[in-house]
C-alpha cells in the first residue's frame, strides 16, 4: 500500500520555498531601476500596504493565530464549528398587507431573517406603519416568529413595537423566551445624526435600561442595544476611524449602564455590533476581526460576574456610501464583494442592500438578487462550512494587526477625551472624519477613486431622471387621546398590557423629550461618495427636458493613430460623466477635414486628440478657425503638454483634460458655460 505521506513530501519538493530575499531580488529585476518604495500603497488609515507578504511577516503577530475559532479573544471567529450566518432581509414596505406578502417571499426564497422598518420620529411613520395589534398580527401572519428572528428598526417606537409583538406571541399562545432578533436601540446613532437624544439624554438611557433589564430577564435571545458603525461609515470615515468610534459607542454604553446598575455581563449579551462593509474587500474582512479582537479585550477589562466574555455578536450589511443611482447592476457585483467579506470575517447576520435602492422602494426582483447573491455564496460556494478561511493569509492577518493598533490608538484618544459624548461635543470626531472625507472626496473629483458608471466608464444611454421614484411615504400616528405619564410609558408590562386593548396606538405610549439640559452637538452628513457626480450628469438630463438640446463634444482625433485613440477614448469617458452627447471619430487626415466636420455636427465643444509634440501643427489652425466660424465654440486639448501649454492658450485654446484634471469642477464649469443651473 503507497505511503500517502511520501507522495505528499514529493508533491511540496516540485514547489520549493521561495525566501523574502528572493522574492525582493526578483522584484528588484522587474522594476527595472524604479523605487521599490512607490509599490507601497498607503490607505486612508495612513496604513503602509507592502505590495508582497511571506510567512516571515506572520512572526511578529502569531498572537492572531494563537487561539482556535471560538475561542478568546475571538479573531478567529464565533463560531468554532462552522462559519454559517443568518440571511436577513429588510421590509420597508408601507402597505402592511404587501410588506407580510414580501417577507413570506423572502422566506419561501432561502432568507431565515427579517427586519420590518416601521421607523417612528417625532410622531410621524415611515417604512411600514405599525400602530395596534391588528396591525402586527397581520404583518406577521404565516410567520413562525418562534423560528424566524424577526428584527425592527422602530426609531422612538421601541417599546410600543415591542410591545405589540409580545402580544402577537401570546395570542398565538407562545413563549416570549422562544423569540429572537432585535430591536435597533441606538441613542448614540441618534445623537450624531440629529444633533441631540431624540427623546432626550436622560429619558434615553433610562429606555435603555428598560429594554436590557427586561429583555434579558423573559427575552434572553432577543438584543434590545444595537451599536451602528453606519453613520460614521456613510459620512466618509475610514474603516479604523469607524472601528475606533463604534467601540467608543460600546464603552459608552457599558460606562452609562453599569452606573445605572447593570451588569457588564448583562449589558453585553444584550448587545450586538452593525457594521457597514464597504468593497475594499480585504481590509473589511480585517476590520471585523480586529473589531472582536479589541471588542474581547474591552470586555476583559470589565470582569464579567461569570467569569466568561461573550464574542462580539456581528451583523453586516453593505455599504450606502458606495453605491450608485447611474449603472445600479454594478451595484450587485459591489454588494457580492462585500458579502463575501463579512463572510469570510465570520458575520453572524448579513443584510444585503437591494441594487436599486437608490432611486426606488425594491421590489420583489430586487429583493431576489440581494438573497440570491447569499444564497449563492452559501449553497454553491460553501463558505458556510469552512470556520475562519482567511486564517493564516499573510496579507489578511498583517491588516487585521495593523486595523487593530491604529484603532487602538484612535479609541484610546477618545476615551482619554472623557468617552464618545465629550468627543462629539468638542467636535473632535467630526474634524477626524471631515479630514478622511476631504481626502475622498477630492480623489473621487479628480477621479482616483472610481465608481463605475458613474466618474469612470458611464453608460451614455442611461437617463436615470426619469427612474427617479418617490420611496415610501410618511403618515402621522394615530393617537387615542388617553394620556400616560413616562414612567409608565418606560414601563413594558404596563405598555404590553396597555397596548393589548381596543382602540389604543403605539401613538399613545410615545416618550417626549425630556425638559432642561440637553446635550446638543454637530451632525454627522451622511452621504453616497458618487452622489457629486450623479447631480452633474441629471442637471444635464433637465437642461435636455427644459431646453431640448443635449451638448456635444466633437472629438477631432489627429495625428498619431496610437496616441489620438488612447485620448479620445479619455476624452469620452470624461465628458460622458457629465451625459453629453459625445461624437467619436476614427482620425482626420487635415485640420480642414477635421473643422468641417465639428461645424456640420454643431459641436458646443470640440476635444484635440493627438501627441504632446503634434498639438503645435494642429491646434492654432484649428481653435483659430473654428472660432472664426462659431465664436462660442469650446476648444480642449486632451492631455498635457506642459512645454507648449502657453503657446497653446495663446493660440485660444480653451482648457486641457488630463488624468490629473478634476474633472467634477471641469464638468461644472462647462455645464454652467452651456447655460444650464449647477
Amino acid at each position: 500500500m503507497s505511503d500517502p505521506a511520501k507522495y505528499k513530501e514529493k508533491l511540496f519538493e516540485e514547489f520549493p520555498a521561495v525566501s523574502e530575499k528572493e522574492w525582493e531580488s526578483q522584484i528588484g529585476k522587474d522594476l527595472k531601476g524604479r523605487e521599490f518604495e512607490k509599490l507601497i500603497w498607503k490607505t486612508y488609515e495612513n496604513i503602509e500596504v507592502d505590495p508582497f507578504y511571506t510567512e516571515k511577516s506572520l512572526e511578529s503577530i502569531n498572537y492572531l493565530m494563537d487561539s482556535l475559532p471560538g475561542e478568546f479573544p475571538f479573531v478567529r471567529g464565533a463560531n468554532s464549528t462552522n462559519n454559517s450566518w443568518r440571511i436577513n432581509q429588510e421590509i420597508s414596505e408601507a402597505d402592511i398587507g404587501l410588506a407580510n406578502r414580501l417577507a413570506l417571499n423572502c422566506l419561501n426564497g432561502g432568507a431565515d431573517s427579517l427586519t420590518f422598518n416601521c421607523e417612528i420620529d417625532d410622531e410621524k411613520c415611515s417604512g411600514t406603519p405599525i400602530q395596534n395589534t391588528e396591525d402586527m398580527a397581520l404583518l406577521l401572519d404565516g410567520i413562525d416568529i418562534e423560528k424566524v428572528p424577526i428584527h425592527f428598526k422602530c426609531g422612538s417606537g421601541r417599546i410600543g413595537i415591542l410591545s405589540l409583538f409580545i402580544n402577537e406571541s401570546k395570542r398565538r399562545g407562545g413563549s416570549i423566551k422562544k423569540l429572537s432578533g432585535s430591536l435597533d436601540t441606538d441613542p448614540l446613532k441618534d445623537l450624531t445624526l440629529n444633533g441631540s437624544f431624540t427623546i432626550g439624554e436622560q429619558n434615553s438611557f433610562k429606555e435603555l435600561r428598560t429594554l436590557i433589564s427586561y429583555l434579558s430577564d423573559y427575552m434572553p435571545n432577543y438584543k434590545g442595544l444595537k451599536v451602528h458603525s453606519s453613520q460614521f461609515h456613510d459620512s466618509g470615515a475610514s474603516i479604523t476611524q469607524e472601528l475606533a468610534f463604534t467601540l467608543a459607542a460600546g464603552v459608552e454604553y457599558l460606562d452609562r449602564l453599569t452606573e445605572m446598575d447593570l451588569r457588564s455581563d448583562q449589558i453585553s449579551q444584550q448587545m450586538s455590533f452593525s457594521f457597514s462593509i464597504g468593497s475594499n474587500y480585504f481590509m473589511e474582512i480585517a476590520k471585523l476581526k480586529a473589531a472582536r479582537l479589541l471588542w474581547a479585550q474591552i470586555l476583559e477589562q470589565y470582569a464579567p460576574n461569570d467569569k466568561s466574555i461573550d464574542p462580539m455578536s456581528i451583523e453586516v450589511r453593505t455599504s450606502t456610501w458606495n453605491k450608485t443611482l447611474y449603472d445600479p447592476y454594478v451595484n450587485l457585483l459591489r454588494g457580492t464583494v462585500e458579502t463575501m467579506a463579512g463572510v469570510i470575517a465570520g458575520a453572524s447576520s448579513i443584510t444585503v442592500r437591494p441594487f436599486d435602492s437608490e432611486y426606488k422602494s425594491p421590489d420583489e426582483f430586487s429583493l431576489r438578487m440581494a438573497r440570491n447573491t447569499q444564497l449563492v455564496l452559501k449553497n454553491e460556494s460553501y463558505l458556510d462550512r469552512v470556520t475562519d478561511p482567511s486564517a493564516g493569509s499573510y496579507y489578511i492577518e498583517n491588516l487585521t494587526n495593523s486595523i487593530a493598533q491604529e484603532s487602538w490608538k484612535l479609541f484610546q484618544k477618545i476615551e482619554s477625551e472623557g468617552g464618545l459624548v465629550e468627543s462629539l461635543k468638542s467636535g473632535a470626531v467630526q474634524d477626524e472624519i471631515n479630514n478622511t472625507r476631504k481626502r475622498r472626496d477630492m480623489n473621487i473629483a479628480i477621479r482616483k477613486d472610481t465608481f463605475l458608471g458613474v466618474n469612470q466608464y458611464p453608460n451614455p444611454k442611461e437617463n436615470m431622471s426619469t427612474e427617479i421614484q418617490e420611496k415610501g411615504s410618511t403618515i402621522i400616528l394615530k393617537k387615542s387621546g388617553n394620556k400616560l405619564n413616562t414612567e409608565d410609558k418606560l414601563s413594558i408590562e404596563y405598555i404590553t398590557e396597555y397596548l393589548a386593548g381596543d382602540g389604543v396606538y403605539t401613538g399613545d405610549v410615545l416618550i417626549q423629550n425630556s425638559v432642561g439640559s440637553e446635550c446638543s452637538i454637530t451632525t454627522l452628513k451622511p452621504y453616497r461618495g458618487a452622489q457629486v457626480f450623479e447631480e452633474v450628469r441629471l442637471t444635464t438630463e433637465q437642461h435636455i427636458r427644459e431646453t431640448g438640446h443635449k451638448p456635444k463634444v466633437f472629438l477631432l482625433t489627429i495625428g498619431n493613430s496610437s496616441i489620438r485613440s488612447a485620448r479620445a477614448s479619455f476624452s469620452s469617458n470624461f465628458f460622458g460623466c457629465a451625459g453629453f452627447e459625445i461624437i467619436n471619430n476614427i482620425g482626420f487626415d487635415t485640420p480642414e477635414d477635421g473643422i468641417n466636420a465639428a461645424v456640420e455636427n454643431n459641436a458646443d465643444i470640440v476635444a484635440i486628440c493627438s501627441s504632446d509634440d503634434e498639438y503645435l501643427n494642429y491646434a492654432p489652425q484649428i481653435t483659430k478657425e473654428l472660432k472664426e466660424r462659431n465664436p462660442n465654440i469650446k476648444i480642449i486639448i486632451a492631455g498635457n503638454p506642459k512645454e507648449h501649454r502657453n503657446k497653446l492658450e495663446q493660440a485660444g485654446v480653451d482648457d486641457f483634460i488630463h488624468v490629473h484634471s478634476n474633472a467634477l469642477e471641469t464638468l461644472k464649469k462647462y455645464q454652467e458655460i452651456l447655460g444650464m443651473r449647477v
